[in-house]
């Protein structure tokens, strides 16, 4: 498993920054790549990564960053590989030192590789990443180019419509400047008219005072008329009950004669019918005394032919029966 580089301190990372700004202006970007790994490396201990290094440089690429770690690792090598071949050193301890420093150079060259294999691992993402990226940006053009003549259509339109709604604002604008002329006369013709309305209101008012004095005075007649009338109407209320109380009194004048007459009435009425009684027996007794006489005649007349000394006889005998 990799190990994990250490993550470099504030004092670090100042310690750093100040040895960078010790450089000259013309140092390169390998420069400033050898000097962050010599100092994480042997002063303090830190494995100098591409990515810390950049993070301390902000120069370059990761690429370019681990190609000149790789230089500064061969470097160091040569280097060590000098200092080892001392003679006046036992040769066991050359020989350990030398297989410790080969060790040591394994070691960080196996991290380099590692690093190097995730980077590009990395990079490999990163690029498949953006590739997926540029395929969405690509297809976010087409459909922003899709939309822009779509939106070039509409704008097209758009212009269109406001080229008509100009022509129609134009109209609109001779409309209303008519508009406004006949609002103006308008005005001159509503200000005559109210100055017309307003004078016909005072000699309204003028009327209408001469129509209320009129009517006051008639008003006044009407009142003593109207008194006079109630006068006469008290008069005429007066003389109606006087002739209804002499009415009453013919009235009962009048019943009383009306009364006297029915008994009378009544008394002649009876008279009437016992009159009436006397005349049908009175009748009666005429019918009876005609059937009489009726028969004396005929029997008269049948005793022409008798002889003259009887005839006498039988006429007095006849008067004595009428009687």
């Amino acid at each position: 498993m990799q190990e994990k580089t250490p993550i470099a301190t504030d004092e670090v990372r100042q310690a750093i920054d100040e040895a960078l700004a010790r450089l000259p202006g013309t140092a390169t970007r390998k420069d400033k790549t050898r000097l962050v790994a010599s100092l994480l490396f042997l002063e303090h201990g830190i494995y100098p990564s591409a990515k810390v290094v950049l993070d301390h440089t902000r120069q370059g690429s990761l690429t370019d960053i681990n190609s000149d770690l790789r230089q500064f690792w061969a470097d160091l090598r040569d280097r060590m590989r000098a200092k080892v071949s001392a003679p006046f050193l036992p040769q066991d301890l050359l020989d350990r030192y030398a297989e410790a420093l080969s060790g040591l150079w394994d070691l960080a060259l196996a991290k380099a590789n590692d690093e190097l294999q995730a980077q590009r691992q990395e990079a490999a993402e990163s690029v498949k990443l953006a590739q997926a990226e540029a395929s969405d940006a690509l297809r976010n053009r087409q459909l922003a180019e899709e939309q822009a003549k779509e939106m070039g259509t509409r704008l097209e339109a758009e212009a269109e419509r406001r080229q008509e709604a100009q022509m129609r604002a134009e109209a609109m604008s001779v409309e209303i400047d008519g508009l406004q002329t006949s609002l103006a006369q308008w005005r001159e013709k509503a200000q005559a008219e109210a100055s017309a309305r307003q004078e016909a209101e005072r000699q309204f008012s003028r009327d209408l005072e001469a129509e209320r004095s009129d009517r006051q005075r008639e008003a006044e007649r009407f009142i003593g008329e109207s008194r006079f009338a109630k006068m006469q109407i008290e008069q005429a209320r007066a003389s109606e009950r006087e002739l209804r109380q002499q009415l009453a009194t013919a009235m009962q004048s009048k019943e009383v004669e009306l009364t006297t007459y029915r008994k009378r009435a009544s008394t002649a009425e009876e008279a009437l019918g016992a009159t009436r009684l006397e005349l049908a027996e009175m009748k009666g007794r005429v019918q009876a005394l005609e059937k009489s006489l009726a028969d004396a005649l005929a029997k008269a007349k049948e005793g022409v032919a008798r002889p003259l000394m009887r005839a006498p006889v039988k006429q007095v005998a006849k008067r004595r029966s009428l009687r």
